[in-house]
């Protein structure tokens, strides 16, 4: 056990940033509280306080797991302004706790002005500074040639969490019940199907670029060419909340060739299970693919993006998951890889082995590099210090 249990976390949520940076540090204080520390977190008024409720309320994470404070003088794109409230609580407590930070707009006198009062720790994307704390985490996928130049670039950190077993996956992706396990004897439990029956399409949030659309119209162009037809293959697509193509999507539903080969999906709270009973995956690259990895589902990425795009050429050389190219220009063959992908990986080109095969060794390199135990293993670094 560590001797400082106490752990604030700071971080913020709203329309401008979104939900992700507090979505991955509940994950990170689910593990904290399951090793037995107390969790506080620390979020500006207003819609960040709302959104922490919202989701921190929600089953994933279990109602009222977590203290609160809404610091008051608090603005989530510049943190100087709420540094003397914060000095003032850490300086109130009689023991030294450990500071969680995860936020674009750190600066590095927030961070050496924190150090005398707590244990410092970072999650870090950007890589905008040498950040002067305690410990780092950085969860890109790294490649093994550039872990030296990742290391060179924090000097002033006292210990480094690098690489994707870090990644701090939301609790439906982090244990997987016997009930829904599917038993193989490969070197992880885990098995892959002989015969692929259903293919998940996300894009995320949005599709800006009408990927589900376009994918279903290239499937209707011409249908006989498609597994879909033979072999029976559905295909799920999850239209995300700020998809502005719904309406089209249902109403092309309407007159798929193959109705019971497709089902559209919203308001997914579970996609773990969504994603466990596909056999195949073609996602936009992002947080998805860390997901996908740590279920081990063969899949096939693309990037809309300029964000997307080196976690995107990274999955790929870790030989985990391949990418398609980037959606945003428009090309006439621009359907053909994932139609390509379906085909080959459902075997529809061969008598099955060679398909087999490859999803098999898909799914042991994406465990490999994802194993869903991210979050304990920051935790265990934050009882540590």
């Amino acid at each position: 056990m560590g001797t400082h249990r106490l752990i604030y976390i700071r971080t913020d949520a709203n329309s401008q940033i979104a939900s992700g940076h507090l979505m991955r540090c509940l994950s990170i204080a689910e593990a904290c509280k399951s090793l037995g520390m107390d969790v506080c977190f620390l979020v500006s008024e207003g819609e960040s306080r709302s959104l922490f409720d919202s989701l921190s309320g929600t089953p994933s994470h279990g109602e009222g797991s977590f203290r609160v404070i809404s610091l008051k003088t608090a603005v989530y794109d510049h943190l100087e302004q709420e540094l003397p409230e914060v000095l003032a609580l850490l300086g109130s407590l009689p023991e030294r706790p450990v500071y969680l930070l995860d936020s674009y707009y750190v600066t590095e006198h927030y961070l050496t002005s924190l150090r005398p009062l707590a244990k410092t720790a970072y999650l870090d994307d950007l890589q905008l500074f040498d950040y002067p704390v305690d410990l780092l985490v950085n969860y890109d996928v790294i490649p093994d040639s550039l872990l030296p130049s990742y290391r060179a670039a924090y000097q002033n950190v006292g210990r480094l969490l690098l690489g994707a077993a870090y990644t701090p996956l939301r609790r439906q992706f982090q244990s997987r019940p016997a009930s829904i396990r599917r038993r193989h004897p490969s070197q992880d439990g885990l098995w892959i199907k002989r015969q692929v029956k259903n293919l998940l399409i996300t894009t995320g949030g949005s599709d800006p670029f009408h990927f589900c659309l376009r994918f279903l119209k290239a499937v209707m162009e011409d249908p006989s060419s498609w597994p879909f037809s033979s072999a029976g293959i559905t295909i799920h697509i999850v239209i995300g909340k700020l998809n502005t193509d719904r309406t089209a999507l249902f109403e092309l539903a309407d007159t798929f060739p193959f109705p019971r080969l497709l089902k559209l999906h919203e308001n997914v709270t579970d996609m773990s299970s969504l994603m466990r009973d596909c056999d195949l995956a073609i996602s936009a690259a992002g947080t998805t693919l860390y997901e996908l990895c740590s279920l081990g589902i063969p899949s096939l990425s693309f990037t809309m993006a300029d964000n997307q795009l080196t976690a995107a050429k990274a999955f790929e050389a870790a030989g985990a998951i391949p990418c398609a190219g980037d959606i945003r220009q428009p090309s006439e063959g621009l359907m053909r890889p994932f139609m390509e992908f379906v085909s080959t990986m459902s075997g529809q080109e061969d008598s099955g082995q060679a398909s087999y095969a490859a999803r098999v060794a898909a799914h042991k390199a994406m465990r490999k590099l994802v194993d869903g135990n991210g979050a304990l293993r920051i935790a265990k670094a934050l009882e540590e210090m």
